[in-house]
């Protein structure tokens, strides 16, 4: 990260540290996310970065999954594992890492590379974590958890496409925020960067 650049607050809880992309062989923007499957906020987050992903590739074993069913605060929070799900895309890199299940037992293993990133953005490896190109990074969740425990994927999946709902907006304004920022790091070369809605959020970070 650049000595010289000064954090600052955008979009809520995402901040904006620097403007130097982290570099991948592959030249594409990475997306990063630690989260394990028992943390409710974890689960809540799982659904902006599925729905905002949508917009630039496309989801393979994405399996549908519940946060832990006892120990936490909220419980039976419906979502999804990365574990085995892969994202194609020619724009974005994802990564993303799953260090337990939704019963607490370890699940994957952070490789070097996962290690590097964490060691720079995340020494704590604290969860919910997301981290964009190297650039916006956010920990925790927007999308309140208690409002999702024990209810189905598909009432979700429903509310999202409800104005009113207020699982739906939380939803939809998250995954407005992580859309508007990987256009941004990928030079508005998506389809979706050209909607008003997204140059609009995006003028607010210009």
């Amino acid at each position: 990260m650049s000595e010289n650049f000064i954090p600052k607050n955008v979009f809520g809880k995402f901040m904006h540290i620097t403007d130097t992309q982290w570099k991948l062989p592959s030249k594409k923007s990475l997306v990063f996310f630690l989260g394990a499957g028992f943390c409710p906020y974890c689960a809540t987050q799982r659904w902006a970065i599925v729905e905002a992903l949508k917009n630039f590739g496309q989801w393979n074993n994405l399996v549908e999954e519940r946060s832990a069913s006892v120990e936490e605060k909220f419980v039976n929070v419906p979502t999804f594992s990365f574990a085995k799900a892969t994202f194609e895309s020619e724009l974005i890199e994802f990564i993303g890492r799953e260090t337990a299940d939704r019963n607490f037992d370890p699940l994957q293993e952070l490789n070097i590379d996962d290690q590097n990133i964490l060691d720079v953005y995340n020494p704590d490896n604290m969860i919910p974590f997301l981290l964009i190109d190297g650039q916006y990074m956010r920990f925790g969740s927007s999308i309140k958890p208690e409002l999702l425990q024990n209810i189905g994927h598909d009432t979700v999946r429903n509310e999202i496409s409800l104005e009113k709902s207020e699982i739906g907006k939380m939803i939809r304004e998250e995954t407005k925020n992580i859309t508007t920022l990987i256009c941004k790091c990928v030079s508005d070369k998506s389809d979706i960067c050209k909607s008003m809605e997204i140059i609009e959020k995006r003028n607010e970070i210009n």
